[in-house]
């Protein structure tokens, strides 16, 4: 299976040390050349991780035209994400954030985040709990709004 990746879920992984995780669940994993840039920026935290996990799965996007009209939504990457997903008939999108999830949806991509990794890492016992991971993202500063904690402390039976 094949999924494209919003560059949101790729940091949180990044922060837990748990990219490889992404490979436990996805034949190949496809990065927009937009997240690319965006997580490859010289200076951001996890720029080595993130670059070396970035190798062979850059892709680029062939509709521009598709991607602007996204860009009144959702920013570059997200944009070229689902318009990447689409123009290849991928079904699948790693994404963190509302609007780009809601806007996938929309055209039946099947969105999964951060948690959702976590929650099927713990699943196939490739982590013990979800809670810590949870944790450390928030104390990195990463957004889980507290409806999601919850409902993720309760899927994995934490709570």
């Amino acid at each position: 299976m094949i999924i494209v990746s919003d560059s949101s879920p790729l940091i949180s992984l990044a922060i837990l040390r748990k990219l490889d995780l992404l490979e436990q669940f996805f034949d190949e994993i496809w990065i927009p050349r937009a997240v690319y840039h965006e997580l490859t920026k010289k200076g951001k935290p996890y720029f080595d991780d993130l670059k070396q996990f970035s190798i062979n799965r850059v892709k680029d996007v062939q509709n521009e035209l598709a991607v602007s009209l996204l860009l009144k939504e959702l920013d570059i990457g997200e944009a070229e994400a689902i318009v990447l997903a689409l123009e290849n008939n991928i079904t699948d999108l790693l994404i963190d954030e509302y609007r780009g999830r809601r806007l996938a949806a929309a055209h039946g991509l099947s969105v999964i985040g951060t948690v959702g990794i976590l929650l099927q890492a713990k699943k196939k016992k490739l982590i013990k709990e979800v809670k810590p991971e949870l944790e450390k993202l928030i104390r990195n500063h990463r957004r889980i709004s507290e409806k999601l904690y919850r409902k993720a402390l309760e899927l994995s039976e934490e709570n």
